[in-house]
């Protein structure tokens, strides 16, 4: 159930390069938002900002006691004016909140793999400020994360932020930059792809975010291998609760004229890469 709300800052970490950690006190939205859902975010003061902005929970973290999750956590990168409003937030400031919206990433039943031999290999996708919706899942998978890779890419080497987090909590990171300044150079499909055809009859789930093209061509890889690929879309919202058909992508096999869109706010952001075109 979405909660509207009003939060305060708990935390504003400049992680350089432009991107930021923002904590928020949402004790509601914590312990029920699930990895691949968001919140949209606005400023109190409509003067300033009239639409609220979306954005994925990075993180969520329990109160001072230890406890019940209690705040949530949002990775962002300034670029226009909304994110730099946000940017100068300090303690105590408060943000107009709602969430947690749309449909997150879906996971194998355990019960059904129970006996089925090895259990699904769980491969990690992030491109850019991409990789904001993962750290999420790492923390609901538990145990399992410790088994997970993440392909992790960017421009260069000061785009993959919380790289030392990925590290200690996925077992592999592969990162892949196209400066060449870590990893493999290039773009992190290659990596991705190399994986796949190492061992092509292995039972795998591959979760993806960052930009529509790299998107697009993972879904591709996924989709030539019979690999199961989930994408988390990113797409320009106004309401972020189905109202204002802003973020609508197409459809791949629609049933008529009447049904050839779904909405990123509700229908996903999450979809099976074979739900949507790209």
């Amino acid at each position: 159930m979405p909660y509207n709300l009003t939060a305060a800052v708990e935390r504003q970490e400049d992680l350089g390069a432009g991107y930021h950690l923002l904590t928020l006190a949402a004790p509601e939205i914590a312990r029920e938002i699930r990895a691949g859902q968001f919140v949209m975010i606005g400023l109190t003061d409509i003067d300033q900002m009239l639409i609220r902005r979306p954005f994925s929970v990075a993180l969520v973290s329990p109160g001072p006691d230890g406890g019940e999750p209690a705040s949530i956590g949002l990775l962002y990168k300034v670029i226009g004016r909304g994110t730099t409003l946000f940017s100068r937030l300090q303690p105590g400031d408060r943000l107009a909140l709602l969430g947690p919206l749309g449909r997150g990433f879906w996971l194998p039943d355990p019960a059904l793999e129970a006996g089925g031999g090895d259990e699904t290999e769980l491969l990690l996708v992030a491109g850019g400020i991409g990789n904001a919706i993962f750290p999420l899942l790492l923390q609901e998978l538990g145990p399992r994360a410790a088994r997970t890779t993440l392909f992790f890419g960017g421009r260069g080497r000061a785009d993959l932020t919380l790289l030392d987090w990925f590290e200690a909590h996925a077992g592999r990171v592969v990162t892949a930059t196209e400066d060449g300044s870590h990893g493999q150079r290039g773009f992190v499909t290659a990596p991705l792809a190399a994986h796949l055809d190492a061992d092509p009859g292995r039972r795998r789930l591959v979760m993806a975010c960052g930009p529509h093209a790299m998107l697009r061509a993972v879904a591709e890889l996924c989709l030539a291998r019979g690999v199961p690929c989930q994408v988390a879309m990113e797409e320009t919202m106004a309401c972020g609760f189905g109202v204002c058909l802003g973020c609508v992508v197409e459809k791949r096999e629609p049933e008529s004229d009447f049904d050839r869109f779904v909405r990123v706010c509700t229908e996903g952001p999450v979809f099976d890469a074979r739900e949507i075109v790209l």
